[in-house]
C-alpha cells in the first residue's frame, strides 16, 4: 500500500512539472494526501470541454481517474483549447496564466455510445460550449441521460446540464453564479461540496477529490446503499459530524430550547481532562444588552489594531455582528481546584489545564453539529478577558479561554481547504512523509 502511495506522489510530481498546477506553496484545492484504491479499468469517461476551462480543475480531477485507471477522452469545441490557471496573491486567487491541451477529438466525431460518464468542467468552458455548440452539446447529454449515463458537472459545469434540460427534479450544487439557472431548469439548488441524485453528480470549486470520490463510487457502486469501505466509513455519524461542522458567523433569529443548551454543557463535560480535574467552568448568556456592551468594548479594543492594517472599522463591525446574532454565548473558564505544590510542574499543568478545557470546548462544537445547532469558537474575544470577567462577575482565579457562539445557522458555509497529509504526518520520525 505505501509503494503505491509512493508510486502515485512521483507520478504526480511528473504531471506537475510537465503540466504546472500549483500555483505557489500553498495548494487550495482539495488533496488529502490518503491513499485512495480504487479500479475504473472498465469504464470510459466523455469530457466536453470549450474553451477558458478551468485548467487545476480539469487535470487534477482527470489525474485522479486516470490514476485509478479510468479512460478518460476529451472532446473539444475546438482541437488545441486554452484552460486558465488561477495563482495566489495578496488580492486573494486571480488569473493570470493560460495554457493550451489538445483534445483527443472533436465535439463533432463524438458519441456517447461506449462510455459510461460525462465530465463537464467549469470556467467560461460550460457558456461556451452552450453559446457555440448548444445543439450538439445538448444532444450528447440527453442521450447519455437516456442511456443511463454518469453526467457529472463541477463549478460552473451544471450550467450546460441545465441547459440541456436534464436536471429537472434533480438536487444539484455548483457556483452561486449558476443557482438560478440551475433553479430555472427546475433544479433543486443546495450548498454542498458535492451531491449525488440519481445519475447526476454535481460538486463546487475546489473540492476536486470530493468530486473525483463520488464519481468513482457512483460508477462502481450504482446500486442504493452499496458503498465502498471508505464510504461506509465516512458515513458513520461520528464521522460526518467530524467532517461536516463549519463556523457559523451568522444564525437565525431563533431561540435555541433549554433543553439543548443542557445537553451541550452536558457533553462537553465528558471531554477527558488532565487527572481527571474538569476544570471548565461555562456561563451561558442568552441577554441581548450583555451580548451587545461586549461586542463595543471588544469593537473599541480592536480598532488600532485593524487601522494598522488597513481595515475600516465599519468593515470590521459588520464581519462580527454576524456572529453576534448568536442566540446563545457560553463564555469558558478554566478553574483550577487545587493549589499546585510543585512549582517545577506549573507550567506544563498550565498546558494540560488549556488542553482539558479545549476539549470540552471540541466536544460541544461537535455536538452542536449532530442537534442540527450552529457554532463558532470566538477565540479573539479573550482580548477583553477582564472586562468580561467582571461583566460576568467570574472569580479571579477563572481564566476565560473561549466563547462558543451557538444558534440555528443563518447559512451553510463550504469547508475551507485541508492541508494535505502528505504536507502534515510522517512515519516513524520527522520529515518522513506519510
Amino acid at each position: 500500500m505505501f509503494e503505491k502511495k509512493l508510486l502515485f506522489i512521483i507520478f504526480l510530481g511528473f504531471i506537475l512539472l510537465v503540466h504546472p498546477l500549483s500555483l505557489s506553496s500553498q495548494v487550495w484545492w482539495e488533496d488529502s494526501g490518503r491513499t485512495l484504491d480504487y479500479d475504473l479499468s472498465s469504464f470510459k469517461i466523455l469530457v466536453l470541454l470549450g474553451d477558458d476551462f478551468d485548467y487545476q480543475e480539469l487535470m487534477v480531477i482527470k489525474t485522479l481517474l486516470e490514476k485509478w485507471k479510468a479512460k478518460v477522452i476529451i472532446a473539444g469545441s475546438e482541437e488545441l483549447l486554452t484552460g486558465h490557471l488561477w495563482t495566489v496573491t495578496s488580492k486573494g486567487l486571480e488569473k493570470t496564466e493560460f495554457r493550451k491541451i489538445k483534445a483527443d477529438l472533436l465535439l463533432s466525431k463524438a458519441d456517447v455510445e461506449g462510455y459510461q460518464a460525462i465530465f463537464l468542467p467549469g470556467g467560461n468552458s460550460p457558456k461556451n460550449l452552450i453559446e457555440k455548440n448548444r445543439e450538439l452539446v445538448s444532444r450528447l447529454i440527453q442521450e447519455g441521460d437516456k442511456k443511463g449515463l454518469l453526467l457529472s458537472a463541477i463549478c460552473h459545469g451544471p450550467y450546460a446540464l441545465a441547459e440541456a434540460g436534464v436536471i429537472k427534479g434533480h438536487t444539484t450544487t455548483g457556483h452561486k453564479e449558476i443557482m438560478k439557472n440551475l433553479t430555472e431548469a427546475g433544479g433543486k439548488y443546495v450548498s454542498e461540496v458535492c451531491v449525488t441524485d440519481q445519475n447526476i453528480i454535481s460538486g463546487n470549486w475546489p473540492y476536486f477529490e470530493s468530486f473525483a470520490l463520488s464519481v468513482a463510487e457512483k460508477l462502481l457502486f450504482p446500486g442504493a446503499g452499496k458503498k465502498s469501505e471508505l464510504a461506509e466509513i465516512e458515513s458513520h455519524p461520528a464521522l460526518r459530524a467530524i467532517k461536516e461542522r463549519r463556523s457559523i458567523r451568522r444564525f437565525q433569529d431563533r431561540d435555541v430550547d433549554p433543553f439543548l443548551i443542557e445537553e451541550l454543557l452536558y457533553m462537553g463535560t465528558w471531554a477527558p481532562s488532565s487527572n481527571n480535574d474538569q476544570p471548565w467552568r461555562f456561563v451561558v448568556v442568552k441577554d441581548k444588552e450583555t451580548k451587545s456592551r461586549i461586542f463595543d468594548l471588544f469593537a473599541e479594543r480592536m480598532k488600532d489594531y485593524y487601522q494598522k492594517r488597513g481595515i475600516p472599522v465599519e468593515r470590521i463591525k459588520a464581519f462580527w455582528s454576524g456572529h453576534f446574532t448568536a442566540p446563545i454565548f457560553i463564555f469558558v473558564f478554566s478553574q483550577l481546584q487545587r493549589e499546585e505544590a510543585d512549582k517545577e510542574f506549573s507550567e506544563i499543568e498550565r498546558i494540560w489545564n488549556i488542553q482539558s478545557v479545549a476539549n470540552a470546548c471540541q466536544n460541544i462544537l461537535l455536538a452542536a453539529k449532530t442537534l442540527d445547532l450552529g457554532s463558532c469558537w470566538m477565540g479573539a474575544l479573550l482580548v477583553i478577558e477582564e472586562e468580561i470577567k467582571q461583566i460576568l462577575q467570574a472569580p479571579d482565579d477563572a481564566r476565560l479561554m473561549a466563547v462558543l457562539a451557538v444558534g440555528y445557522p443563518a447559512e451553510k458555509p463550504l469547508p475551507r481547504i485541508r492541508k494535505s497529509l502528505a504536507e502534515t504526518a510522517y512515519y516513524e520520525k520527522w520529515g518522513e512523509r506519510f
